[in-house]
């Protein structure tokens, strides 16, 4: 194509750069995007800090890692300055050479660089938006804005220190006596705290890295909460095409745990919205408690959880995005994860919908099992909630020769009357509020008198003593109590 060269069409600087802010990262996703240059880069300790002066406010990110000498520094600070097709280090977890710029740019309009290298003195870099604004040229500054800055690096063998300034997007003009963006400036804060104790949960979890924010360590958040106590279920992990690793776990119904592991459990978003696919890429996660399209979020679905886990190779057929936020399967191994998605999934409702409820076998095995409650679909495919009449309770009132018929038409008022709307806001409001009825090991006293009494109408109607046990330790909600076995001779 050298025969058709015509003119170099190079791209102005102001309107360029400013594209660089509207890529779509949030102050964690581009927070997270600088603790990956400080990982590919072996560090082990990354500090997080930042301080509210109004429009002076500042956050910078320092770490102990290997350090840039001037060339080193100036490719880094170039955009697109790697090539997306190069081989990588299996542990480096850059791949456009875009996030240091476009990460920082999305947040603030200034960004130094301090940085050194073993052997080599520190160094310092510094794009300045307005400056680039005002000049139209790619031009890298020598400049600082306070040289104790310089010192943080200097007491270091290597490593190398991120500064954000003039935080247009985070805080803008605002007073340092504006309580309320100052309020909103440490929340987001918080915020970010959380995001990287889970995107970076595997590095801190095998002591990799130790991330610190403003002198506190950041705890890692493992979305399978293998410290629950019962501890959830984990599958066997599947190896998929390309090397892509499977799991799915399984967490223990919520009436199960305490209810401050509740809180913990269910992390930023709570447990309905972290069902779902965790994709890793080099044990650093991209996508957090979603589908991808293979599955739809359910509530009886919100137990499963499915690790996924590629290396850094296959990137491209990942369709890896620059905030490294969104990945999609390829389409060679969407069958596979529709599988096992569909076991979890199961596996999840069986949880749910049970809770773990106990029948009573004979030597003929288990009698089916008899809820209070049961769901018909009518004609319209609208769900109806039904008392079921072959309960033993409700059938012996039924079959009673002393029931009242308006029993029979109290039960109908009441199934046709059950609060559905007011049952979805408290669960919506409060999940907790339901999910939380703890179901005790101990039967009450009114409870074993009801099964002693129904015994006995049993036995006197001629049933065998070893069915009519295991007809009421196999309804609800006498199948919650084992106990209740022994009051019935």
């Amino acid at each position: 194509m050298h025969q058709y060269k015509a003119e170099n069409a190079k791209p102005n600087p102001k309107s360029t750069i400013n594209s660089y802010r509207s890529f779509g990262y949030n102050l964690s996703t581009a927070i997270a995007d600088i603790v990956d240059n400080s990982i590919s880069a072996n560090a082990n300790r990354i500090t997080i800090d930042y301080l509210w002066k109004g429009k002076d406010s500042f956050i910078s990110i320092l770490d102990n890692g290997k350090g840039m000498n001037l060339e080193e520094l100036i490719i880094a600070m170039t955009p697109g300055s790697k090539d997306p097709e190069d081989l990588r280090d299996e542990k480096d977890l850059g791949r456009f050479g875009m996030g240091l710029k476009t990460a920082s740019f999305s947040q603030c309009k200034r960004l130094t660089v301090v940085t050194k290298k073993e052997g080599f003195n520190t160094i310092k870099r510094c794009w300045d938006i307005d400056f680039i604004n005002q000049e139209e040229e790619w031009t890298l500054l020598d400049f600082i804005s306070d040289e104790s800055y310089l010192k943080k690096v200097d007491e270091l063998l290597s490593g190398t220190l991120i500064i954000w300034e003039s935080l247009d997007r985070i805080v803008g003009n605002a007073n340092e006596e504006n309580e309320s963006v100052k309020n909103a400036f440490y929340q987001e804060m918080i915020t970010v705290k959380e995001h990287l104790g889970l995107v970076f949960h595997k590095f801190i979890e095998s002591k990799k890295i130790k991330l610190i924010s403003n002198t506190y360590e950041i705890d890692a958040w493992n979305p399978f909460l293998l410290n629950l106590n019962p501890k959830p279920e984990m599958g066997q992990t599947e190896l998929l095409l390309n090397n892509v690793e499977v799991t799915y776990f399984i967490l223990p119904h919520m009436s199960k745990i305490s209810t401050e592991d509740y809180e913990k459990s269910g992390g930023p978003l709570g447990w309905y919205q972290q069902q779902g696919f965790y994709v890793y890429r080099g044990d650093r996660l991209l996508v957090s408690g979603d589908w991808l399209g293979i599955e739809k979020k359910r509530e009886y679905s919100k137990l499963a959880r499915i690790a996924i886990n590629f290396p850094n190779a296959n990137d491209f057929d990942w369709n890896l995005d620059i905030k490294k936020s969104t990945a999609m399967p390829p389409i060679e191994i969407r069958k596979e994860l529709s599988r096992i998605a569909k076991i979890a999934v199961m596996k999840s409702a069986k949880i749910y919908n049970w809770r773990g409820q106990k029948t009573i076998s004979n030597e003929n095995g288990n009698a089916s099992f008899e809820s209070l409650w049961k769901d018909e679909t009518n004609r319209e495919g609208i769900k109806k909630y039904k008392i079921n009449k072959k309960h033993p309770i409700i059938k012996q009132l039924l079959e009673s020769d002393n029931t009242n018929k308006i029993f029979s038409k109290a039960l109908k008022l009441l199934e046709e009357n059950i609060p559905v709307e007011l049952i979805l806001y408290n669960q919506n409001e409060d999940p907790s509020f339901h999910e939380l009825e703890k179901i005790t090991e101990t039967p009450s006293d009114d409870l074993i008198k009801l099964a002693v009494e129904l015994f006995q109408i049993y036995k006197s109607q001629g049933i065998p003593e070893s069915l009519s046990r295991q007809q009421i330790m196999n309804a609800t909600p006498f199948n919650f109590f084992p106990l209740i076995n022994d009051y019935l001779k």
